[in-house]
């Protein structure tokens, strides 16, 4: 009896944590000023680090994206970087990068830490609010 309420209590307390994707919280994400996303879902807080999606950056910085299985190859002007699913290390042209958290995927969509993609890969600077709300990439505006 004693294991199967240790057993119970377990499954229990695993659905209850319920999927890591729950404790995300969106991040609105702005270029100079203007919204990546309308609709939202570009940006998230995900384990306690600013992620965005790396489809809507390089798109956002008109650069080239390659997926190569659980990994990506961002191109933005001369520099070249290698992003992998489960990994906190970013290849940057012929370095590598420790970076503050894991590139992670959800729902089929592929999320790098922002602020390693905008100022490593795009040499852009980057804003994030103190509650983490907002982040602001700045490229052509000055940061206020």
């Amino acid at each position: 009896m004693k294991r199967l309420s240790a057993a119970l209590l377990a499954s229990l307390m695993l659905a209850a944590a319920g999927p890591a994707l729950a404790a995300d919280s969106p991040v609105k994400l702005r270029l100079d000023g203007r919204p990546v996303d309308r609709a939202g879902g570009v940006a998230v807080i995900h384990n306690g680090v600013v992620y965005a999606d790396v489809v809507d950056l390089v798109k956002s910085f008109n650069g080239l994206l390659t997926f190569q299985g659980s990994a990506v190859q961002v191109s933005i002007g001369t520099t070249s970087a290698r992003f992998t699913v489960g990994s906190r290390t970013v290849t940057i042209n012929d370095g590598a990068l420790t970076m503050p958290g894991q590139t992670f995927q959800r729902n089929g969509d592929i999320y790098v830490p922002l602020a390693t993609f905008v100022t490593q890969v795009a040499h852009a600077q980057v804003r994030i609010d103190r509650a983490r709300k907002t982040a602001d990439i700045l490229v052509n505006a000055s940061p206020l």
